[in-house]
């Protein structure tokens, strides 16, 4: 068996907000394999893709089944040589930083407090502090909407920018992976791993539902500007509507604080790119995937 199909099922723990929707067809692939038997049979269909649902904001409390959701998480294989790692794209990037840890990889300890996959760390090109995912990829395998047909990439100078890479304006679902190999001590990679939780605990929200940085860092006459300072210039900082809230505590988050819906959402990210605007001329581009 290739795949999983379900009807009529919950997206709440696909999608790290924790909005309520639910979709009538999902396919979970357990092996590439079963993406392209998934790509087969969802032909004249809108295809969403979902490994941890991070950086996403589904805007439907339903979609019918003219949408085919394809759940990612059980394509996780993971394994290790001593000159890459192959990796399935619905393995967490939590589970990638400890496993390279166990094996004396360095490199990986940023990955482990980032609420994604690698097949979306991939797409979105994830990361934090000086690392980003694009650093350590030998090459990628894709199989194409349109054909079904199975591809590996070795990505160019210009494949991979801040938080976009080449991948997203392909019809193509990420399947896998080979990333490279720096030998390291053990011990030093626990270190890493502790600062970098240590940190991101200290600074993001982690007390609500969340899906990550809403928006991408912007520029002003090539001067890189932060999202926070911009939301507390613009008394966003706490601001509520409905059940979604510019966190309090790091405001280049939304977070769910009491049941909220998409269009509380929708709602909060539209003032916050109007009052933006007015303020500072300067226009804010989603992080998020809207879908």
């Amino acid at each position: 068996m290739n795949i999983l199909i379900q009807n009529n099922i919950s997206l709440k723990r696909f999608n790290t907000l924790r909005l309520d929707s639910t979709c009538d067809y999902a396919i979970t692939p357990l092996n590439i394999e079963g993406v392209i038997e998934a790509i087969k049979l969802t032909q004249g269909k809108r295809r969403v893709v979902l490994g941890n649902g991070s950086n996403v904001l589904l805007t439907k409390e339903h979609y019918d089944d003219n949408t085919a959701f394809i759940l990612m998480h059980r394509l996780d294989e993971l394994d290790i040589s001593d000159t890459e790692i192959i990796v399935e794209a619905g393995r967490t990037l939590h589970d990638l930083a400890w496993f390279t840890m166990d094996h004396e990889v360095d490199g990986y300890a940023f990955c482990e407090d980032i609420p994604g996959t690698v097949g979306g760390a991939l797409l979105m090109n994830a990361g934090q502090w000086e690392f980003t995912i694009s650093q350590y990829v030998n090459w990628v395998e894709v199989v194409h909407c349109d054909d079904a047909r199975l591809e590996r990439i070795v990505p160019n100078e210009g494949f991979f920018g801040y938080r976009h890479s080449t991948l997203q304006n392909m019809n193509a679902i990420i399947v896998r992976a080979s990333l490279s190999v720096s030998h390291g001590q053990y011990n030093d990679i626990f270190e890493k791993i502790m600062y970098y939780k240590r940190e991101r605990y200290m600074k993001q929200p982690r007390n609500y539902p969340n899906a990550g940085s809403v928006f991408k860092r912007p520029y002003k006459n090539g001067e890189s500007l932060y999202v926070w300072k911009l939301f507390d210039a613009t008394n966003l900082r706490g601001h509520r509507v409905g059940g979604a809230q510019i966190s309090e505590k790091h405001p280049g988050f939304i977070v769910n604080v009491d049941h909220a819906t998409s269009t509380d959402c929708v709602t909060l990210i539209e003032e916050a790119k109007h009052r933006v605007k007015e303020a500072f001329d300067v226009d804010l581009e989603l992080e998020w995937r809207i879908i």
